[in-house]
């Protein structure tokens, strides 16, 4: 392998997304993580950065090596004038000088027209006709209404081309043979189209790792209000789900779930706010209503219907309306179990008690719950 097929940036690129495979193997064996997946992707993505300047500007400039085409062409011409020579063994001068050239040898004066033209063709070194008729125009001062004149002549081209030509070598890193050029940019390709996969899989695997840790309260990230269908899918909601600590209900409302938060903590209840935002872009929230507020006591039904089709949630302060409102709950969520309803989002009761669920009534939800789309969150005290 040679190590001029690529810049140091192009090896760094081949060396970052190396490392990207790894973080995906690391991570088939870890399972679900919050940052494993977007540092995959953005290493992909430094990858091909780097991959794309590599292939700009150094690849795109690498020039052919030329070497053996002039050798071989200085060598044709060498050939031909040793043949013209030998079939024109009579007219070679026998006198020497020291300012003689190699092609002085031959007699001139005794050659016609067309051995003349074939000895300078083959021995001429000096700069094309076209190059000579332009000197011509434009160094002796006269504007003939050329290019070259209207720039100041010949010799101020020469200046601005010879600037050129060196900022252009400036740009060439390397000269290398034709096979070695094709190698260079097949792997350059070989690289981008890596990368490229790279990158397309990265995201299908942050798409999939973000619905994975949907329903896991503590891997949870940026909850946005997608189907409950598309995340049960990839990661079925526990029925039960022990919290440690107060839930973050704000999280619920973002993924679009209603949820019902019974509590005996009347402080704990105030802090909630009257709306949570449900959709960031847009600026959507959705209602948090009291089921004992000023407004006077909210039915049952009423509370059950709501956050069936997803319209609102509630809070209920204390443990005598909570476990009244569990009750009602039992024999609606049975009837809606019979018919085989669904609910299109979850919704979440919030047991934040001091005292547990009694059994009889958890057992009853955890059947219930299952099979109608809802979601029990029994919060845990810390210290316990």
């Amino acid at each position: 392998m040679n190590a001029d097929y690529f810049s140091i940036t192009g090896w760094i690129s081949v060396l970052v997304w190396l490392i990207v495979p790894l973080i995906w193997l690391f991570y088939s064996i870890k399972g679900p993580c919050r940052w494993l997946c977007p540092i995959a992707l953005a290493l992909a993505l430094i990858a091909l950065f780097l991959a794309k300047d590599n292939s700009k500007n150094y690849v795109n400039l690498i020039q052919p090596d030329r070497s053996a085409e002039m050798a071989a062409e200085e060598a044709r011409k060498e050939a031909s004038l040793k043949a013209f020579k030998e079939s024109r063994g009579k007219d070679l001068s026998d006198v020497r000088f020291a300012e003689d050239g190699s092609d002085d040898t031959l007699d001139r004066a005794g050659m016609d027209s067309d051995d003349l033209k074939y000895l300078d063709k083959q021995t001429d070194s000096s700069e094309p006709d076209w190059k000579k008729d332009k000197k011509s125009r434009t160094e002796g001062g006269v504007d003939d209404g050329s290019v070259e004149s209207a720039l100041g002549g010949e010799s101020a081209i020469e200046a601005t081309s010879s600037e050129t030509l060196d900022a252009m070598e400036e740009k060439v890193p390397v000269i290398m043979l034709e096979k070695d050029l094709a190698m260079a940019n097949r792997l350059d390709t070989i690289n981008l189209k890596i990368i490229y996969y790279l990158i397309g899989f990265g995201i299908f695997m942050v798409v999939i790792d973000y619905l994975k840790r949907a329903n896991m309260h503590d891997k949870a990230s940026y909850p946005i209000p997608l189907p409950s269908a598309w995340i049960n899918s990839m990661s079925p909601l526990p029925t039960i789900v022990e919290h440690r600590g107060p839930i973050n209900l704000a999280s619920l409302a973002k993924r679009g779930d209603s949820f019902v938060y019974l509590t005996d903590d009347k402080e704990a209840a105030a802090k909630i706010p009257d709306s949570l935002q449900r959709w960031p872009i847009f600026k959507k929230h959705t209602e948090v209503l009291r089921a004992d507020g000023e407004i006077g006591k909210i039915d049952n039904d009423f509370i059950f219907e709501a956050v069936w089709y997803g319209r609102g949630s509630f809070v209920v302060d204390s443990k005598a309306r909570s476990e009244e409102l569990i009750e009602r709950f039992i024999e609606l969520l049975s009837k809606r179990k019979q018919s085989r309803a669904l609910v299109r989002q979850t919704v979440h009761l919030v047991w934040d008690m001091k005292h547990s669920l009694p059994d009889a009534q958890l057992q009853q939800l955890t059947i219930l719950a299952k099979a109608t789309g809802f979601s029990i969150v029994l919060c845990k005290d810390l210290a316990a």
